[in-house]
């Protein structure tokens, strides 16, 4: 997903706004006052208390509910059907008690929607601080029992990647292959899995649908698939991505090789190709 603005950096000053974020940084300065043990015992107090409370957005599916935590969990909250219309309506398409992956969760919009509509997921996420977020949206939604949250990230084989991210930074989208312009100040160890190793050795079910979101590794991705790719059970990929580019030009080739021919393009700042598994 790509980076959320803040709604109250663009939207008009509200009033209550004004008056919360005034009392909220003399909250600050009563708390820094404290003596260490009173201020640790009343600041995780009161930072448990905000994150417990979560915020409720209406979906066509029925309400969600998304922990805050960060500046931009809630702009994802907010914008959670709005933004990416193709992308519900492609999880809408899903028959009864489907099988999805979500690929590059982060804090599980769309693996929140789908289990809300009766598939079965597995989210991936390898950022710690989105992960949190993700088992937390599942377990606020009651939804913890129809997701498999895993702490991995995807690729072409078993390794130990370094993943650039902030742990202050909940719900951003973070890279293993940054940009030195665009870092978090950051870095996270995290395991590195393929898809056809997730399904034939550690037992996951084999996807029926694939939403792919990771910035820089989709191609990796791809390249270890080839087993699974051959499976009847999977039927579409729904993957961020640019066809035009060099790399897009790659996957669409691996995919086309593959039996999956592009049959959907919705574009939303970023673009979206739906894969799908040619009769």
């Amino acid at each position: 997903m790509n980076e959320f603005a803040d709604p109250a950096d663009v939207e008009p000053k509200h009033p209550d706004a004004v008056a919360a974020r005034r009392e909220f940084r003399l909250l600050v300065e009563h708390l820094h006052r404290l003596p260490p043990r009173l201020r640790a015992r009343l600041q995780s107090l009161f930072t448990h208390n905000l994150i417990a409370d979560p915020m409720c957005v209406d979906t066509p599916a029925g309400p969600l509910s998304f922990v805050l935590l960060g500046t931009m969990s809630g702009s994802r909250a907010v914008t959670s059907v709005s933004k990416q219309p193709a992308t519900i309506a492609w999880i809408d398409s899903f028959p009864a008690g489907s099988i999805f992956w979500d690929i590059g969760a982060n804090v599980g919009v769309y693996t929140l929607y789908a289990a809300l509509r009766g598939a079965r997921v597995v989210a991936f996420e390898p950022a710690a601080v989105n992960y949190f977020l993700l088992a937390a949206n599942c377990e606020a939604n009651r939804l913890d029992d129809r997701v498999d949250c895993l702490l991995v990230g995807v690729g072409a084989e078993r390794r130990i990647a370094r993943l650039d991210v902030s742990q202050f930074k909940g719900a951003g989208s973070f890279t293993f292959d940054p940009k030195a312009d665009d870092l978090h100040g950051g870095q996270q160890s995290a395991i590195i899995l393929s898809i056809d190793e997730l399904v034939g050795a550690y037992g996951l079910p084999c996807p029926n649908y694939i939403k792919i979101d990771a910035p820089g590794a989709t191609e990796p991705i791809i390249a270890g698939a080839s087993a699974t790719l051959q499976r009847p059970d999977l039927r579409e990929l729904h993957i961020e991505m640019s066809a035009e580019s060099k790399r897009g030009q790659r996957i669409v080739s691996m995919l086309a090789d593959a039996g999956f021919v592009a049959t959907a393009r919705h574009v939303h700042g970023a673009e979206d190709l739906t894969f799908t598994r040619a009769v």
